[in-house]
């Protein structure tokens, strides 16, 4: 008679207050499996806001948001629709959504992860101390001292913050000051998950990079968050009127 298969040992993680995770026991090591599950960002309903964060309605779900106290002003009151950048942290006891107004900011709070030492907590202390573009300007600076005033960072983290991302800050802050030359800071550009895509399509179809990325720009400006398609349509019309003046 054969034996009975094991079965196998599974661990259950309760995320927010109406989803679970189950995983087998193989998905502990969380170093080799944290890429698992990447949640890139969130759009629903404010249901409710505390001093660290927010609670958004996805689908009859409710997600719980850490997010940096600068950017809590930003987000509109209960009941409203918002967009949310968020990155998972995937800890053996538990999940963690933290939250961010704008792109940049996301993927800044993802450099600040990559430094020895430097926590999800201490991360979402900085970027609730100096905006997105203070901290680079700082960190091109190596302004140890300047980075030593915010809770929780010691001389030795201020300073290895500076040797690990002065280069990455130094390019960031040029691409940003090319944005602004270029007329392209807008904010619903920024925001819109669609705008790669749809400036790929454009160059596909053969426009000029500089000409597609300032027709998205006001493509943008038309409708907040707007898909790919809309964007895209929106472009077109922008290029197509731009030709019509030069003709």
């Amino acid at each position: 008679m054969l034996p009975a298969p094991r079965k196998r040992k599974q661990h259950s993680w309760c995320i927010f207050p109406a989803l679970t995770v189950v995983a087998p026991d193989s998905c502990r090591n969380i170093q080799t499996r944290r890429d698992w599950i990447m949640i890139g960002y969130l759009r629903g309903r404010v249901q409710s806001r505390c001093d660290n964060g927010i609670t958004l309605e996805v689908n009859g779900i409710g997600y719980e948001v850490q997010m940096p106290v600068s950017a809590l002003e930003k987000f509109p009151p209960s009941d409203q629709e918002t967009m949310v950048f968020t990155h998972l942290v995937w800890r053996e006891d538990q999940l963690t959504l933290y939250g961010f107004e704008r792109l940049e900011t996301r993927n800044m709070f993802r450099l600040l992860l990559e430094v020895s030492g430097v926590g999800p907590r201490l991360a979402l202390n900085i970027l609730s101390t100096l905006s997105t573009e203070d901290l680079l300007h700082s960190l091109s600076r190596e302004e140890v001292t300047r980075l030593q005033s915010i809770h929780g960072i010691g001389k030795k983290t201020a300073a290895r913050l500076c040797v690990d991302l002065k280069e990455k800050a130094e390019r960031l802050l040029s691409r940003m000051e090319w944005k602004k030359t270029a007329g392209l800071e807008k904010e619903t550009a920024l925001h819109s998950t669609s705008w790669d895509d749809a400036l790929s399509a454009l160059t596909n179809l053969g426009y000029n990079p500089v000409q597609a990325r300032r027709a998205l720009s006001r493509a943008a400006d038309m409708e907040k968050y707007a898909s790919v398609e809309v964007l895209v349509r929106n472009a077109l019309k922008n290029l197509a009127g731009d030709r019509v003046k030069q003709g």
